[in-house]
């Protein structure tokens, strides 16, 4: 295969791709306590005047620090962009931007949009890449929730309350600087709701559950404008159904969660190594990586990537194999010792503070995965075991699609191998997440360029979908949500069991009776999605 990009960008490639974001979408805003909305519609005058913000009928019933932005004003296209913004998997452009800054503002704007027959998505890191989102057409309403961003630590330092417009990277930054850390998503730029409500994986997930795992309540706000707030106690049931498929059922306007203290465990340091292999040293890598997942300890991440890099290998793709290890280097060493016995073509190794996890894989802010991608096609593989046999094909249709079409060089594959135990303790029937059994998640990234190329369009879906196929092998199909294509069955994003979809269902019928929140692996669409 001839080289199809220049060999400094494929090595930073490989060398990022290490750490892929966790994406996410949707509704998450943040203010003080739960405000009183009242029921009754706003009067408000009839269609979308041109003009300036000032004159706009809903900005008088936003608060002071609240922005209202129309297509005319200048910043409209950086808040109207997305991470990746092929319009075959983005909503099309709004006729109107909101900022909120309190729960009130995301009420009225979602009380207009609903008088105007306008539908309205919410958005923080805009990451989210699911086809779903295409089906918002021209004319709708953005609650665009970068502006809330409230944090405020509790007296006794064991909960935080975040706005819902707080990036990852500013919940691990705020909470770092107070000795504390959560759950949240792996990269910076994304959101914390996006992660929480689809469960939300993470590198603390093995000590103490996934990013929904650690809310403890959280101020939410209803398709027809209501402001309610949710836990155990109340509207449990809601409370439930936010912590897993909570895209479906109100925007978030902030969360409490559960906080730790740094040094309560094994304190702020981790080590990580990094091996990499050619692509034909597979299965020994494999075999050896399900053993050690039977004895992977709470605190050990495993990750690995399949990518170019002309240095290891100028023809087929390299297998990176990473290890996160919260822990001295001595240690990690130790418990890597089996994979550097496989005898690897590369290694690097380093010790960083949790902080730096993200910028040593190049997730960080300003890392190259943090940076707009054109097209980003996205697909989730949740799965208990490697199947040996399902990467190998896997490998094979990846390498195909590079060789055949070098528009799409820059594609990945990553498998994440996070540690499960904080997850698996978690009963299974208490949260509407449902994948708590499958111990890893195996993702092909497709990523490319152009933009209005129908027939690349129409190849990178075809590739995608290929190895989605390849890659789940004889296992039972189930995916994340947050990853989802958009073709995906709704028992393979939400579960199997019967009763799960069921309460959903009712959920919906009790609290979304209009479906407003329809854009984003909705729950109730024509027929059941299709297969991957």
């Amino acid at each position: 295969m001839r080289n199809l990009i220049p060999t400094p960008t494929r090595a930073l490639l490989l060398a990022s791709i290490i750490a892929l974001i966790s994406l996410a979408l949707s509704a998450c805003p943040s203010s003080s306590s739960p405000t009183s909305i009242p029921k009754e519609q706003p009067e408000l005058e009839q269609p979308l005047p041109a003009g300036s913000e000032a004159e706009h009928p809903l900005k008088q019933h936003l608060s002071s620090s609240a922005q209202l932005i129309l297509p005319s004003d200048p910043s409209y296209p950086l808040l109207a962009h997305r991470w990746s913004s092929n319009p075959l998997h983005a909503p099309h452009p709004p006729s109107l931007i909101v900022l909120p800054t309190t729960p009130s503002d995301i009420s009225h704007t979602i009380r207009y949009a609903n008088a105007h027959n306008l539908p309205f998505l919410a958005t923080t890191g805009t990451h989210g890449t699911t086809r779903w989102l295409s089906t918002l057409r021209t004319g709708g309403v953005l609650i665009h929730m970068r502006n809330m961003t409230r944090f405020d630590l509790s007296e006794d330092g064991k909960t935080a309350v975040l706005g819902g417009g707080l990036l990852s990277g500013e919940v691990v930054s705020r909470l770092w600087e107070r000795g504390k850390q959560t759950t949240t998503g792996v990269c910076q730029c994304v959101s914390f709701s996006g992660p929480a409500l689809g469960g939300g994986h993470g590198w603390l997930q093995g000590r103490y559950g996934l990013v929904a795992d650690q809310v403890v309540s959280a101020t939410v706000v209803l398709g027809s404008g209501e402001v309610v707030h949710v836990s155990d106690s109340d509207r449990g049931d809601l409370f439930w159904g936010v912590r897993g498929a909570g895209h479906n059922l109100g925007v978030v306007a902030e969360w409490r969660v559960r906080v730790h203290d740094v040094e309560e465990g094994r304190g702020g340091s981790w080590a990580y190594e990094m091996f990499k292999f050619e692509g034909g040293r597979l299965e020994e890598v494999y075999e050896l990586a399900n053993g050690m997942l039977e004895t992977q300890p709470e605190y050990a991440v495993h990750w690995s990537a399949w990518g170019l890099d002309d240095e290891v290998d100028p023809d087929e793709p390299v297998i990176s194999v990473s290890v996160f290890y919260n822990g001295p280097m001595e240690e990690c060493h130790e418990y890597t010792r089996p994979i550097r016995d496989l005898g690897p073509v590369a290694y690097s190794s380093g010790v960083t503070d949790y902080p730096g996890l993200s910028a040593a894989l190049g997730v960080d802010f300003a890392g190259v995965y943090c940076q707009d991608q054109r097209t980003a096609y996205i697909r989730a593989i949740d799965v208990d075991r490697y199947d040996i046999a399902a990467l190998r094909n896997w490998f094979d249709v990846y390498s195909e699609m590079l060789a055949a079409e070098p528009a799409l060089a820059k594609s990945v594959c990553m498998l994440e191998g996070y540690s499960v135990q904080a997850v698996q303790a978690v009963p299974a029937d208490s949260t509407a997440f449902p994948h708590r059994h499958q111990r890893l998640m195996l993702s092909p990234f497709t990523f490319y360029d152009e933009i209005g190329n129908r027939t690349l369009d129409d190849e990178a879906a075809r590739w995608s979908k290929a190895m989605g196929i390849a890659a789940f092998g004889t296992a039972q199909r189930r995916s994340y949500v947050n990853y989802g294509y958009g073709d995906e069955t709704l028992q393979a994003l939400y579960g199997y069991e019967p009763w799960r979809l069921e309460k959903l269902r009712g959920l919906k019928r009790k609290y979304d009776p209009d479906n407003r929140f329809r854009f984003f692996a909705p729950l109730e669409q024509d027929g059941d999605g299709g297969v991957v």
